[in-house]
């Protein structure tokens, strides 16, 4: 409804600030399900550049929130942390700042008890957003689990907590050790051989 509403979306959608910002975009597509996707992704190399850009989803006062990524290490574990808030209790008008409000208009409701005088009083079972999380290992979280990623999936008016966590096996940290214990063993060998010779 909202392609056929806005009609060329390609021409509409404006991301160059997104490439510029080093973003992936891909779209709008219509795909298999019969949908029209727009996807953005970004890249990332540890927590601190992750936590950049989940700050960049939607700034301070969008629907994502003090989204956190944390990463710590022992010996043979590393643990992952994902905290934050999806907050959908302003409808779409989550998604939306002044400027984006003041030029869709009458085109799209954004609010709440527009959206359900548009849709009907199940207008959050026809907007649906899913927020999923992959992260490395065995993961625990407070949502349901599909492939091995956490997802969350709050409704329109409804604001949901992000508790996620992972532990996997740190191999890295192994290695070297196994190269010190190789290394030992292959010079005490040669010491046995070359003690042999000389007797």
């Amino acid at each position: 409804d909202a392609v056929s509403r806005f009609g060329d979306l390609a021409g509409e959608l404006r991301v160059d600030d997104l490439r510029q910002a080093g973003w992936e975009v891909d779209g709008p597509r219509k795909e298999d399900d019969g949908l029209t996707w727009v996807r953005a992704s970004r890249s990332f190399a540890g927590a601190d550049e992750a936590n950049t850009f989940l700050a960049q989803l939607s700034g301070p006062d969008g629907p994502f929130r003090d989204l956190r990524l944390t990463r710590s290490r022992s010996l043979l574990r590393s643990t992952t942390r994902l905290t934050g808030t999806v907050d959908l209790s302003a409808g779409l008008a989550a998604f939306a700042d002044p400027d984006l409000a003041a030029r869709v208009g009458d085109n799209l409701p954004l609010d709440l008890d527009r959206l359900r005088e548009e849709l009907g009083p199940d207008a959050d079972q026809e907007l649906q957003l899913a927020f999923q999380a992959g992260l490395p290992g065995d993961v625990r979280a407070n949502a349901p689990q599909e492939q091995g990623r956490a997802v969350w999936q709050p409704a329109l008016g409804q604001r949901l907590q992000i508790e996620a966590s992972s532990e996997a096996l740190a191999l890295l940290p192994l290695v070297p050790v196994a190269a010190a214990a190789l290394l030992v063993v292959v010079l005490g060998a040669a010491f046995l051989v070359w003690r042999r010779r000389r007797a």
